[in-house]
């Protein structure tokens, strides 16, 4: 992984009183966390028994793809601040207001209180990527919020 990160361009700042934040410890996390996950599930592919067997191997499947898609959303907003930094686009084509990810509720509900059956190993993958999707969730508003100023 690469930790040199571009600069943020003078054209990148909204209405001259916002300045691009850096987000380079946050996308380096997201990327980290993104290949931890992807270990563990090509890793578990295997065990993995066939959904519809029983309960726990449904809620295994639905937490999985719960873990996935808010990694997933997390990077796309991550990948579009990078973007906004480089100049290659503006915030006002970077945020739609329409579509936030705190309107995705798949991912904001937190089920792990009702997934004590799960490996410790998933559950952690689970709490980091919860909690790296409401930061660049919060991320995602705050940028709205100015934008829509």
């Amino acid at each position: 992984m690469d930790n040199e990160h571009p600069a943020a361009s003078n054209s990148a700042s909204y209405k001259s009183n916002f300045a691009v934040v850096h987000f380079s410890r946050t996308y380096d996390e997201a990327f980290t966390l993104l290949v931890e996950a992807r270990n563990y599930l090509s890793h578990h592919r295997s065990k993995r028994e066939k959904p519809g067997r029983d309960m726990e191997a449904m809620t295994k499947c639905v937490e999985e793809m719960r873990m996935t898609t808010r990694l997933i959303h997390a990077m796309g907003w991550l990948m579009t601040v990078r973007a906004v930094e480089a100049g290659e686009i503006d915030w006002e084509d970077a945020v739609d207001t329409d579509n936030l990810m705190t309107d995705l509720r798949v991912c904001i509900d937190d089920q792990r209180a009702d997934c004590t059956l799960l490996s410790p190993e998933l559950l952690d993958l689970m709490e980091r990527a919860h909690g790296l999707y409401m930061r660049a969730a919060r991320m995602e508003l705050q940028v709205a919020a100015r934008c829509n100023a």
